[in-house]
């Protein structure tokens, strides 16, 4: 399994899926710092970061913007739509692409891609299709595993991306 492409969903994902509301309305989300450089040392190994989430907050903007994460669909209605345009804009096939769900909202995308991967907190049904599932949940190093787990598949581990030099 070459994996080219991993997608990510937000919420449960890389958060722990708890929505917290200021009295002024305006949404906040904690993000596991483990996770993040995982994503990063994944990137400094060749494999391309991408988001596809239901939501849109400027919360996870801003993260994804320090992430460097710049290929992302928010606000998806759909799903599907935003994996076809994801991979047609990236020029990567479905079968070398990875996926991170949690939910129902996730299972067709999941289903689409040659590699399904769920954090343990998942749903029931999220966890019967994955093809690799996380010993940590959702928002608690669960993202960080998957991309030690990818890289061990690659033949690499996470710490030979810092070969590269100064991660972006």
């Amino acid at each position: 399994m070459a994996i080219r492409l991993l997608i990510l969903d937000v919420d449960g994902v890389m958060t722990n899926g708890r929505l917290y509301y200021t009295s002024e309305g305006e949404s906040f989300k904690a993000f596991h710092v483990q996770d993040g450089l995982g994503l990063k040392l994944l990137r400094a190994l060749g494999v391309r970061i991408a988001v596809i989430s239901g939501r849109t907050s400027l919360a996870l903007k801003a993260r994804l913007d320090d992430l460097g994460i710049h290929d992302r669909i928010l606000g998806a209605k759909e799903k599907m739509t935003g994996l076809r345009t994801l991979l047609h804009r990236l020029g990567v096939d479905a079968g070398e692409t990875a996926f991170m769900g949690d939910d129902l909202i996730d299972r067709d995308v999941m289903q689409a891609v040659g590699y399904a991967i769920a954090p343990a907190n998942a749903v029931a049904d999220i966890l019967e299709i994955a093809d690799f599932v996380t010993t940590q949940s959702g928002g608690d190093g669960a993202v960080r595993e998957a991309c030690e787990h990818i890289a061990s598949t690659l033949g690499k581990s996470l710490s030979d991306g810092l070969a590269g030099g100064p991660l972006r």
